[in-house]
């Protein structure tokens, strides 16, 4: 009988210790705020792209810097835009907290844009403006003041006498378009400087058919201005294939490992270099301080110029190889 009250007793010591423990746990733990969640948007996904692999690498950065998470999507090919149009609308619906997008120049982006506002969903654009309104906050390159710089180089290396072929990707390419605006504007300081302007739709195969067509005979014509990584590359296997690697000076765009090798070599003289992993970071960052309730604004990254003076210094080779560390 003693025993029993004795288990009895010890019954309700515990279970008062039960509800006391869950009533202080409910008392003093502190809620944590939900994980800030942005999902980012760009024009591929493809590992074989230097420069869009290394805004990813930029974007996860900041993430990861800030304890956020962040999800990527795209198309696998850089001339998919009904693929990023769907990327974009599957995002819509899952309704992350924020989205960064580096859009295509698509008539239907406007529209997306209106539904990611209407969704409550934070936006930036990264990349390339968009011509909306309200305008959204925006961190790109000057592409116009890149071109100019290319046109200048141009004109550096022709001896003030420049006479230069346009190699686009697209022709409707918002960015080749303004790095085009750049490089007329500087050229348009020499008479008769511009020789004409070829769309290779960014195809590397394509831009070197073009190139090797018109340096087959005696060019009339002393420089290219490639606006792209693939077209950069076209020209200069053209060059090299035809003999005048060296003769017909050449400018480029981006800063691939391929075209490194190509200034190396001397087939590509000069290459106005993004800065794709800030442009990248800077986006997500943008995201999480508009989350955040901050005043953000839009953030314009300037271009550098690098040849093979310049190519082994310290800070040209911490901004063509962002991932590496040097010691």
């Amino acid at each position: 009988m003693r025993k029993s009250r004795y288990t009895a007793a010890l019954i309700v010591i515990l279970l008062a210790a039960v509800f006391y423990g869950a009533y202080l746990l409910k008392a003093f733990t502190v809620s944590v705020p939900p994980t800030r969640n942005v999902t980012v948007v760009l024009k591929s996904l493809n590992v074989r792209s230097d420069y869009w692999q290394t805004v990813n690498g930029g974007a996860q950065a900041a993430a990861k810097q800030a304890g956020a998470a962040i999800e990527l999507a795209g198309p696998l090919q850089e001339t998919d835009g009904d693929a990023q149009i769907q990327a974009i609308e599957e995002a819509i619906q899952r309704k992350p907290q924020a989205m960064v997008i580096a859009p295509f120049n698509d008539e239907r982006m406007p529209d997306l844009i209106r539904r990611i506002r209407q969704a409550g969903i934070r936006l930036v654009i990264i990349d390339t403006p968009l011509g909306v309104e309200p305008h959204p906050p925006f961190v790109g390159h000057d592409h116009v003041e890149a071109g100019r710089l290319a046109g200048r180089k141009a004109a550096e290396l022709t001896g003030g006498r420049p006479r230069v072929a346009v190699m686009t990707d697209f022709s409707a390419s918002a960015v080749s378009l303004q790095r085009k605006q750049g490089v007329l504007h500087e050229l348009s300081e020499y008479p008769d400087s511009l020789y004409g302007t070829y769309s290779a739709d960014d195809s590397e195969e394509r831009a070197y058919d073009i190139a090797k067509s018109l340096l087959r005979e005696e060019p009339d014509f002393n420089a290219f201005i490639a606006l792209s990584q693939n077209t950069t590359l076209g020209v200069a296997r053209a060059l090299q294939d035809t003999g005048y690697e060296g003769t017909v000076k050449l400018v480029g765009f981006d800063g691939s490992v391929s075209e490194i090798q190509m200034l190396e070599d001397g087939a590509l003289n000069a290459m106005i270099v993004q800065k794709p992993f800030n442009m990248g970071y800077l986006g997500v960052k943008t995201a999480l301080d508009e989350l955040a309730g901050k005043r953000v604004e839009d953030a314009y990254i300037e271009s550098t110029l690098v040849t093979r003076d310049n190519l082994y210094e310290p800070e040209i080779q911490k901004l063509l190889f962002p991932f590496i560390q040097n010691p």
